[in-house]
């Protein structure tokens, strides 16, 4: 097997001889186009070491939207979450196939895909869009690779678009009573906003809880599944880190929670055959599950601005128990396993937010820098 770099026209062409066709005899050869020279060198050196050993020759003709519906069929259909085959079919749909998927995937290079990133962003998206495109991208081009279609990736060499992390907005101890007392009084949803706070739950393992994963006797409940909506499909799922621990039920919650019981009973006599018993601890007055997005429109919202308070998400609602407990002085690892993190490091970077030290610490700082009169002899060094 050998190979060739020849110039066509303003491009440079790989040529790859595969040998004699074993019925016609004649010498079978595969094309690859490249902008420059040196993009053709290095595709013939990796297609040399592939074919040599052992591996096949990538397809010259194969159009990338067909390689993008091989992908989300055979490589993404039922082996990732459902959220994600959603976000990576989507993309394709919407910016990938339209941009990319009448080229031969042998030509997609890296400016190529830069150039749709670039005109995505130019066109108003938001830079996290964009990069769910470009992580679209690049994990079908290293399938592509590891399926022998392609030799190297491309979005190797693209640079995408920088994400900030944004800052959770967390609640302070007496902002969070303003908001349960405000729920208590004009929410049916109050009890499911206290067990978030409390266990630190994510939202949707709170709306897929069932009363069979609680343990009001021992004082905890287990999230063993989460419920969310995609489009106007209601998935149920496995939690995020597929965890099945038991969390602990502080006791004035545990008593919350069987008031609550009572009262769902009541509800499911006086609705008889029109109650959906799906065995959720929070539920709709049928039964049925809740829906994440309108409670937190019709609810939520509503309850933080007669409150007064500033506008967080349902999901920060998590970040405020993380940054209490932290406070609190509990210990990393077991506030990690509280919230059901595989790595201590995600629950120091994004959950726990200094609260009551920091605001010690500028204080403190103040009164030495504008009133060092006040500030106390015993503290000076």
């Amino acid at each position: 097997m050998r190979g060739q770099i020849r110039k066509r026209g303003k491009s440079w062409a790989v040529v790859v001889y595969l040998g004699r066709d074993a019925e016609t005899a004649k010498e079978r050869r595969k094309w690859y186009s490249h902008p420059t020279r040196r993009d053709a060198e290095a595709h013939l050196a990796q297609l040399l070491v592939q074919i040599g050993g052992g591996g096949g020759a990538p397809p010259s003709r194969l159009l990338t939207r067909d390689f993008f519906d091989r992908w989300l069929r055979d490589g993404v259909h039922g082996r990732l979450a459902p959220t994600t085959e959603a976000i990576y079919a989507y993309a394709v749909r919407r910016y990938l196939g339209p941009r990319l998927g009448l080229l031969p995937i042998a030509r997609v290079t890296a400016p190529a895909i830069q150039s749709c990133l670039g005109g995505m962003l130019a066109k108003g998206l938001s830079p996290a869009t964009v990069h769910q495109v470009y992580r679209a991208a690049n994990t079908a081009f290293r399938t592509a690779v590891r399926w022998g279609i392609l030799v190297r990736n491309p979005c190797e060499f693209v640079d995408p678009p920088r994400v900030d992390v944004r800052p959770a907005t967390i609640w302070d101890e007496e902002q969070v009573r303003l908001f349960l007392a405000e729920a208590q009084r004009s929410s049916s949803h109050y009890v499911l906003y206290l067990t978030i706070i409390l266990t630190g739950a994510r939202p949707g393992e709170a709306l897929a809880l069932r009363w069979r994963s609680v343990n009001l006797v021992v004082g905890e409940i287990v999230l063993r599944e989460k419920l969310y909506r995609l489009g106007r499909r209601q998935v149920w799922g496995a939690t995020k880190t597929h965890r099945h621990d038991a969390v602990p039920v502080p006791q004035l919650l545990a008593g919350v929670l069987v008031q609550h019981r009572q009262d769902q009973n009541r509800w499911r006599a006086r609705l008889g055959d029109g109650y959906d018993d799906q065995g959720l601890v929070f539920a709709q007055p049928n039964g049925r599950p809740l829906h994440a997005r309108n409670l937190y429109r019709r609810d939520f919202t509503r309850l933080a601005r007669r409150a007064g308070l500033p506008h967080i998400r349902l999901y920060d609602l998590r970040h405020c128990h993380a940054t209490y407990l932290a406070e609190s002085g509990v210990p990393v690892h077991i506030l990690q396993r509280q919230l059901g993190h595989k790595s201590a490091s995600v629950t120091m970077r994004y959950y726990v937010h200094p609260l009551r030290d920091a605001r010690q610490a500028v204080d403190a700082l103040a009164v030495r820098l504008l009133e060092p009169d006040l500030e106390p002899a015993g503290s000076r060094r």
